[in-house]
């Protein structure tokens, strides 16, 4: 998945050139009807003797090669069975109208093809898609066919952050509705990481070593060297070596374990060291640079929006309300407690943030307080308190913000990023990296085959213009005492990319084009992708192996986007059918006050938030 498409509106969709899908349809094969799948699996060809399934997708050149060759070994396997896929990629900027056109078409000229998790709400709720569930789990399509259940697609083996994302009621928008199907399966999942440039920290007398959490007392021991080869002896640190991202040793030399989440304010040291060297003389250079607030507000518990549940007949179910500039605290459960603790009936475990919906009084209220039994709770030493989702975006925001302008009254910016405007669209941060622009860069598992051709695909491969580059953990909210041990915590967050494969409703051959998506889906086609660099792999195990992790080149340290996938959801675009609840005051937070030309008090009191919970209301308003 090289990049999140963004749903183009229904109606700007209409007014497409009719001719540009028929031109397309005069390429599809469109021969043969489908097949069928007895209940010991085997396959019967269609009565015509051929089923050829049209397949539509996008990607850069790399990715086209890959699907090149499975479709290749597709065609191989099943030229008994007599059926052939028939692969189409076309340009990603297009393609999101093409797809839509096409399926609003009476008649399927594609069978099978990519969406985004950005848009196939959107696609479920007009009812262009196929349900899978029978087609994971077994049984009885609307058509009357009986399908086996799969023996490649098996949820239980998947990372729940990935193929959950494709289950949806649209109904009542929400993944655990009565009416809840999956609408795809997972081609890719693209976990959120630091990519890094290790030659700019050393530079800046910054030493990497490469220590999980769990290994540090072995580490500390002197019975286990790093990830790298190196015990610390070897390293010469002095002192114990805590659970911090970023710390300086009794010798005053300064350290970044790659495989610990550094705080925020650990993030900030890192960004400032590199932002005071290389951007004194390169304006739009960035210590650190994130376009994305997730990690930030998921770490201590916060969101954008809140589900309210409610019997009220206007809506189905409940509501959506908006939560992005909350002000009340958040609350975990102490790491000390054992067994569990109850707040609002629900039992929560250690390291467990309490919900939204429980630590208020009254979800409703317009002045929401904090439920007593919470403050009641925090005395007694079980629950610990965690910033506010209104305080995550002005971390967030402040990364970019001028010093000498207020992001809210008493607390200025830290400038260790250049602006947005700056930076350019989603690819130019890439560009930017590869160009030693940026020191620290939040993005996603794509970037590695560009990576490795521009900056080293192989550890030492410094030759040529290229530098020293690995990966890390997104940053993650920590309060340390004054030993540096670690007192408060949120929890590891942030948000992943990925596209489904999905099947038209009006195909006339999904039995076919469901065996398709099985290969893809399944370990063939998610080991292919893993090799070729672009993507993690679905099923845990695979992920876990060689395959992905690919430990002799760069990134050496791809454990953290295995870890990274255990935890990551989607972002805002995926949580509705579409982007108008985010349209109105988007550009305001992402320009205007991310570049200090509007405080964050101003955005929060704009007309555009202000309007923003009346259009929420209406995504489960009953027509």
């Amino acid at each position: 998945m090289k990049k999140l498409l963004r749903f183009v509106s229904l109606a700007a969709t209409a007014a497409l050139a009719a001719s540009a899908v028929f031109g397309l349809a005069a390429c599809n094969q469109t021969g043969g009807g489908d097949i069928s799948i007895d209940e010991n699996g085997n396959i019967r060809p269609s009565v015509s003797g051929e089923t050829t399934i049209n397949f539509w997708g996008y990607g850069d050149q790399n990715e086209k090669s890959v699907f090149d060759s499975l479709v290749a070994q597709f065609n191989e396997k099943y030229k008994d069975d007599h059926i052939k896929v028939h692969y189409e990629q076309m340009p990603s900027g297009t393609y999101g109208q093409k797809v839509l056109t096409a399926l609003k078409n009476k008649k399927a000229s594609v069978d099978i093809f990519y969406v985004g998790d950005a848009d196939y709400k959107t696609y479920a709720s007009s009812g262009y898609l196929e349900p899978l569930d029978v087609w994971i789990n077994g049984g009885t399509t609307e058509e009357g066919t009986t399908i086996p259940a799969s023996k490649e697609i098996k949820i239980d083996e998947m990372w729940e952050t990935s193929i959950n994302r494709y289950l949806y009621d649209v109904d009542t928008t929400t993944q655990d509705g009565p009416n809840a199907h999956y609408w795809g399966i997972p081609k890719d999942i693209g976990p959120i990481v630091i990519y890094y440039n290790e030659t700019q920290f050393n530079e800046v007398g910054i030493r990497v070593l490469s220590v999980a959490k769990e290994d540090l007392a072995a580490f500390n021991a002197g019975t286990k060297a790093d990830a790298r080869g190196n015990k610390k002896a070897d390293l010469g640190i002095t002192g114990e070596v805590k659970e911090k991202g970023y710390f300086v040793d009794g010798n005053g030399q300064k350290w970044f374990n790659n495989q610990v989440p550094m705080s925020w304010e650990e993030t900030i040291a890192v960004a400032s060291l590199l932002q005071e060297k290389y951007g004194a003389t390169a304006k739009d250079y960035s210590g650190y640079y994130t376009e994305w607030w997730f990690n930030y507000g998921w770490s201590v518990g916060g969101d954008c929006i809140e589900y309210i549940a409610d019997s009220d007949p206007e809506y189905n179910g409940g509501y959506w309300d908006l939560t992005l500039f909350e002000d009340t605290p958040n609350f975990i459960v102490a790491d000390n407690v054992e067994g569990t603790v109850t707040v609002n009936g629900t039992a929560y475990k250690a390291g467990e943030i309490i919900e939204w919906k429980d630590k208020l009084v009254d979800v409703k209220a317009e002045n929401k307080s904090i439920r007593p039994e919470v403050t009641t709770l925090k005395n007694e030493g079980k629950l610990n308190q965690l910033p506010s989702q209104r305080d995550a975006m002005i971390e967030f925001v402040s990364l970019t913000t001028p010093k000498d302008k207020d992001v809210v009254q008493g607390h200025k910016g830290y400038a260790v990023s250049a602006y947005p405007k700056v930076i350019g669209d989603d690819s130019q941060k890439a560009t930017k990296f590869a160009e030693k622009k940026i020191g620290m860069l939040v993005d996603g598992r794509w970037n590695v085959v560009d990576f490795r051709t521009v900056c080293g695909d192989k550890p030492g491969s410094t030759g040529g213009g290229k530098f020293e580059w690995d990966v890390a953990p997104l940053p993650q909210y920590k309060e340390y005492d004054a030993q540096g041990n670690v007192t408060v915590h949120g929890v590891e967050a942030g948000h992943s990319g990925s596209v489904a494969l999905c099947i038209n409703k009006k195909s006339e051959k999904k039995t076919a084009a469901w065996l398709f998506a099985e290969f893809i889906g399944g370990r063939t086609g998610q080991a292919a992708q893993a090799q070729s660099g672009f993507a993690i792999p679905s099923q845990k195990d695979l992920a876990n192996s060689e395959v992905f992790l690919q430990s002799e080149m760069n990134p050496r340290n791809s454990i953290v986007f295995v870890r990274a996938a255990q935890f990551e959801t989607p972002g805002d675009w995926w949580y509705l059918k579409d982007n108008k609840w985010i349209n109105a005051w988007a550009d305001n937070l992402n320009h205007k006050v991310r570049e200090g030309d509007m405080t964050f008090d101003a955005l929060v009191n704009s007309e555009a938030v202000r309007n923003t919970p009346a259009l929420l209301k209406a995504y489960t308003r009953k027509n």
